[in-house]
């Protein structure tokens, strides 16, 4: 028996230019019928936590989740849509608290990483 795989949504970030010209970090996620994978990583994201953009691309989502300490967030949690939770990563600088979202329709979308600025006094 032979089984076609039809490819459902875009492979590559659209529009491209939004996507790599944005100043947080941003992943583009896609199901590829085995498991969630990141296809796409911008430019902030790879200054913000040291990777090389090119070699996260193909790499399970649940490894590219860059959430610090105790934290969690699995990527079932990402592609069923609605995270938004504030999270703690290890960044070029540190760590760094982020709001981190879903904009997508589960099967591909976007991961925000947003920065959050601290207003707690000392």
């Amino acid at each position: 028996m032979t089984v076609d795989v039809d490819t459902v949504g875009p492979t590559a970030p659209e529009p491209a230019d939004l996507f790599d010209g944005h100043p947080d970090p941003v992943l583009y996620y896609a199901d590829e019928g085995h498991g969630t994978v990141v296809r796409a990583a911008n430019d902030a994201f790879g200054e913000t936590f040291d990777v090389p953009v090119e070699r996260i691309e193909g790499t399970p989502l649940s490894e590219a989740l860059l959430v610090a300490g105790e934290e969690t967030v699995d990527a079932e949690a990402v592609t069923a849509g609605g995270l938004d939770r504030i999270v703690d990563c290890e960044t070029t600088a540190g760590t760094e608290r982020f709001r981190l979202r879903t904009i997508g329709n589960g099967e591909t979308g976007y991961l925000l990483y947003t920065p959050q600025t601290s207003s707690a006094a000392a």
